[in-house]
């Protein structure tokens, strides 16, 4: 920890140099630990930055955070750059009715903000847990993921980075992340995944530390990027091959499922596993393999069917566990599969594969039929995507 009570006042170790922290130390002062009020030991070593450690066996709330030497650096910094900005910044504060003790909290304007950097990785339910309790404390939490990721494009997530993922009107899916080396935000705009935990994404915003504020203010971008989905279709076969080069249909229920169903699953319709910006993020499940179930359970059945129809089968595919969805505890779902839904079936009309029929709801145009050999698909394949980009955002 970073802090300590000095004669009933507060101690930062980060405002002294370690000459400073050493001459103190040699005056045996009283340390006082500010959440459990037990002494505090001063450690000004060599590797480690300056900290306060409690004594062996003394039960503190805040010694079950096992912190980084990232995490301390981070919140120095932070702690340094957010005191400009604002007037009642405090470090380490205990929030007694929710039990926490956030890295950073700023009151402004009769708010509260709760800042938490995150660099271990943790269980996605506890993010979620801390996040809840916040709310009902009215304090808005503000998570900030420090973890090292891979930089290029496509871009490789973990499932708990992938957890830090949130939503908005202008960058849709993205990714806050913070470099304390470089003392830099980064923000990954408008994440289109292409596998489990692999994502597209449009062009990198980088924040310096010295431009950081909150809300953050960054250049809205203007659009999902130049041809973020160009190279999609190779995407789609590529997910096509690897599934039959590595799974069976001893062990893989879905491939087993289309065989069963008698449909070809090197040959099926274009129009199963399109890219659906932007809230096909919410789905861990491949595009291929929900837009199947949806044409399966629902378009192939049904003559007329509605969007809550295919909303139910949805549902139905989530339970049983054929679908899976992200795990995303910094935001609400707010309606977003409703959303997925409607984009799907409105690109499937632009397409002219749906017909809208009004208040009665959609209709399949017409019935698929499978190419009888393999250049009859690729001659139909060659045609689609070319003909139908405009529509799929991939010009």
């Amino acid at each position: 920890m970073l802090t300590a009570l000095l004669n009933s006042k507060p101690f930062i170790v980060f405002n002294h140099s370690k000459e400073e922290l050493r001459s103190i130390r040699k005056g045996s002062p009283t340390f006082i630990c500010p959440h459990c009020l037990s002494p505090l030991i001063l450690k000004v070593g060599q590797v480690k930055a300056p900290h306060f450690s409690h004594a062996a066996k003394v039960q503190c709330p805040f010694d079950s955070r096992k912190e980084t030497r990232e995490h301390i650096w981070s919140k120095t910094i932070l702690y340094q750059r957010l005191t400009h900005l604002y007037e009642d910044v405090k470090l380490e504060c205990y929030v007694p009715q929710i039990k926490q003790i956030p890295d950073l909290m700023i009151s402004a304007e009769e708010r509260r903000i709760a800042i938490e950097i995150q660099h271990s990785t943790i269980p996605l339910q506890e993010v979620g847990k801390r996040t809840v309790g916040y709310s009902h404390a009215d304090i808005h939490p503000l998570w900030i993921l420090i973890q090292s990721i891979q930089t290029g494009n496509p871009i490789k997530l973990t499932r708990f980075q992938q957890g830090f993922i949130r939503f908005s009107k202008e960058l849709h899916y993205f990714l806050l992340h913070f470099n304390p080396g470089t003392k830099c935000f980064t923000i990954l705009p408008h994440l289109m995944p292409i596998s489990n935990n692999t994502f597209l994404h449009s062009k990198n915003i980088v924040i310096p530390l010295d431009s950081f504020t909150l809300p953050i203010s960054f250049q809205r971008p203007g659009s999902t990027g130049p041809h973020l989905l160009s190279n999609w279709p190779q995407y789609r076969k590529k997910w096509i091959i690897d599934k039959i080069n590595y799974r069976s249909l001893k062990y893989d229920r879905f491939l087993r499922e289309v065989y069963e169903a008698g449909d070809t699953f090197q040959y099926l319709p274009l129009y199963i596993g399109l890219p659906v910006m932007p809230h096909a993020t919410i789905l861990k499940t491949h595009p291929i393999q929900w837009q199947y179930y949806i044409w399966k359970d629902v378009l192939k059945r049904d003559r007329i069917f509605s969007k809550e129809s295919v909303l139910r089968a949805i549902a139905e595919r989530l339970g049983r566990g054929d679908i899976e969805a992200r795990d995303f505890p910094l935001m609400t779902s707010g309606g977003a599969m409703s959303r997925l839904v409607g984009d799907y079936l409105t690109i499937l009309e632009k397409l002219r594969i749906v017909k809208n029929e009004g208040s009665a709801g959609f209709s399949l145009v017409s019935k698929w039929e499978c190419p009888g050999t393999f250049n009859d698909f690729l001659l139909h394949e060659r045609g689609f995507f070319p003909n139908w980009k405009h529509i799929l955002k991939m010009d």
